[in-house]
């Protein structure tokens, strides 16, 4: 676990500024923390945590304190290629931010077992993958996750429009599912870097999660768009996927058990 580069939910801005809503006392990690590895000063603050595995579990010490939690790997980098209008791969993509075609998304969930939807906009798709945690909380609020190499499988299936293979809003945005839930998502910027710069900003997320979240329950459940406002509200939950990728995302969690 690291956390670094003035990055994280609480990092210092360069100044040093403390964000918003922060004293700079109250800065993870703090400002001018050594790096103890290199013993090189840091303006930021460099703090890296080994993390071991011991019988199926990461564990963490902290004096005379030990934490223990479940492994959850899964692959944080999941996405297809950008194409311009004329159909061709884009050059070259940021590979933090997440976007339309997936990439960074960080979603917990999204593990062995899970299937991840994403609109197809290059020839061939140009699926990759990367990015491999052992383990995350919602949000992955110090900057990395629990890293670690993983070796995944993965079955590619194409879904045409119209099959009934894939929920309707996938052939337009990112969207997940796991044997228990559907996965709407939402991200506060999802051109990427292609709009010039990056928006953080979380209420974006949460309105185009909650969205998304809208359209799959009319046009693939069949419900009332006003009761199926009233239902995510009562039933589903929505939490921070994570705020350290410049572009920021929520998830909600639609369970299946509910439909019967």
């Amino acid at each position: 676990m690291s956390s670094r580069h003035g990055k994280g939910g609480l990092a210092v801005q360069p100044g040093p500024t403390p964000p918003a809503g922060i004293t700079l006392e109250e800065v993870m990690p703090p400002v001018a923390t050594d790096n103890r590895a290199s013993g090189i000063p840091s303006d930021y603050g460099n703090v890296s945590v080994f993390t071991r595995i011991e019988k199926g579990k990461g564990v963490m010490t902290s004096g005379d304190m030990t934490v223990r939690f479940p492994l959850r790997p899964f692959m944080g980098m999941m996405g297809v290629a950008f194409a311009d209008a004329d159909g061709l791969t884009a050059p070259e993509a940021n590979s933090v931010p997440p976007t339309l075609g997936g990439g960074n998304i960080d979603i917990r969930h999204l593990g062995a077992g899970s299937t991840f939807y994403l609109p197809v906009k290059a020839p061939g798709a140009l699926f990759y993958v990367g990015d491999p945690h052992m383990g995350m909380g919602d949000g992955e609020v110090a900057l990395t996750a629990m890293e670690g190499s993983l070796r995944g499988t993965f079955r590619l299936t194409v879904c045409k429009p119209g099959s009934g293979d894939a929920p309707s809003v996938a052939y337009s945005y990112p969207f997940g599912e796991t044997k228990d839930a559907w996965i709407p998502i939402g991200l506060s910027d999802p051109d990427g870097l292609a709009g010039g710069g990056v928006s953080g900003d979380l209420n974006v997320a949460m309105r185009r999660a909650i969205i998304n979240a809208l359209d799959f329950l009319q046009q693939d459940r069949g419900m009332d768009r006003a009761v199926a406002y009233a239902y995510l509200s009562a039933a589903a939950d929505f939490a921070v996927s994570q705020v350290v990728d410049r572009t920021v995302g929520v998830h909600g969690l639609i369970s299946k058990a509910h439909f019967g």
